[in-house]
């Protein structure tokens, strides 16, 4: 009788293991799918910030513009289409939105004869819309000078 007992008791124990190490994955493999998630959506956020800001220092700047715009216009673009797949987060979009309309009408202005320095003080506030509502989404401090 005593050995019935044991072998039922291992037996439980046996199926306890297996679905304890059955949990145990499940939840692992949830946890590192939630991390490269997040890790390939800091990319995004990262580039995203890198491409804006290199933008508003071109318009911004006192370099000229190229002969041959199609990088430029390329690179406007692609912060045009950012918009689209940053839709998940509402504040994102528009500030990407903002902001392409700001840097739109500083390099048409830019082109001109005579630039426009209020479009060109509006590029930095536009570009720290930006900036804030990513920190926002990625629950970042920022800097009090930044």
């Amino acid at each position: 009788m005593s050995e019935v007992i044991t072998l039922i008791a291992a037996l439980i124990a046996v199926v306890g293991s297996i679905i304890s190490l059955f949990i145990s994955t499940k939840l692992a493999i949830h946890k590192e799918r939630r991390q490269i998630l997040w890790a390939k959506e800091l990319e995004r956020f990262f580039g995203l910030e890198e491409q804006a800001g290199e933008l508003v220092e071109f318009a911004g700047g006192y370099r000229s513009l190229p002969e041959d715009r199609s990088k430029l216009g390329a690179q406007l673009d692609n912060l045009a289409d950012s918009a689209g797949r940053f839709a998940r987060y509402p504040e994102v979009r528009q500030a990407i939105r903002d902001l392409h309309n700001t840097l739109g009408r500083a390099l048409d202005m830019k082109q001109g004869e005579s630039p426009d320095r209020e479009v060109r003080a509006e590029l930095g506030p536009a570009y720290q819309k930006l900036l804030s509502a990513c920190d926002e989404v990625l629950q970042r401090e920022r800097a009090a000078n930044a």
